[in-house]
């Protein structure tokens, strides 16, 4: 039976993540959480390289030993990446009793929850899914979609989120922010960023502040 997953972004900064599994997959999976900010925790008899190099510099904690239930105090997601299918089905079982969210590699029916394949631009994240059936045809569509969102939006919603706190601070008005928050919205803000670039942007978005009343 299929599960109908309800898509979430996480807050992870300073957050207690535990990563079962010191392979390539893993390391995968701690670059992701580290760009996040999350605190990661790995637990594994060996590791590779880039890991240790992490754990070298202080960016992880890599306990170099096999896992046992100790290893998820405090966790506050539990991601198991090891080639064992037992070691695996053991996390999620851990986690399942002791109520921490638990995703498995290669395991979608052990999962709490799922990674999506994610497009970044600064601000912007699109996540696209599959619900476990075929990651591959995700990571797919996230390709097709690349073409289609390049790194002007992350410029853009950078320069967006700016104007934005810029209005909440100094319009006291909600209807005239609201005006004006539809009216940015309404603007062909990207083409103004591809003709005259981020000058021309932040010029084009104070415009439409002050004069929408």
């Amino acid at each position: 039976m299929e599960k109908n997953y309800y898509p979430v972004f996480l807050q992870l900064k300073n957050k207690q993540c535990v990563v079962v599994g010191g392979g390539d997959v893993a390391a995968r999976k701690v670059a992701a959480l580290l760009a996040c900010d999350a605190v990661v925790r790995v637990i594994s008899p060996e590791i590779v390289p880039e890991l240790q190099a992490l754990a070298d510099t202080n960016r992880i904690e890599a306990i170099c030993r096999p896992y046992t239930r100790e290893s998820l105090a405090d966790a506050f997601i539990v991601i198991a990446a090891t080639n064992n299918q037992q070691v695996n089905q053991l996390v999620a079982e851990h986690c399942h009793e002791d109520g921490i969210p638990v995703n498995v590699a290669d395991a979608p029916h052990l999962c709490d929850f799922i990674v999506p394949a994610t497009i970044r631009r600064g601000p912007l994240t699109i996540a696209v899914s599959t619900g476990g059936s075929l990651p591959a045809m995700a990571k797919k569509i996230c390709r097709q979609l690349e073409g289609d969102f390049d790194e002007s939006y992350g410029e853009l919603l950078t320069a967006l989120g700016q104007a934005r706190t810029q209005v909440l601070d100094q319009i006291p008005d909600p209807a005239r922010r609201k005006r004006i928050f539809t009216a940015l919205a309404a603007e062909d803000l990207l083409s103004t960023i591809h003709q005259g670039g981020r000058a021309a942007l932040d010029k084009r978005i104070e415009e439409i502040i002050q004069h929408t009343k």
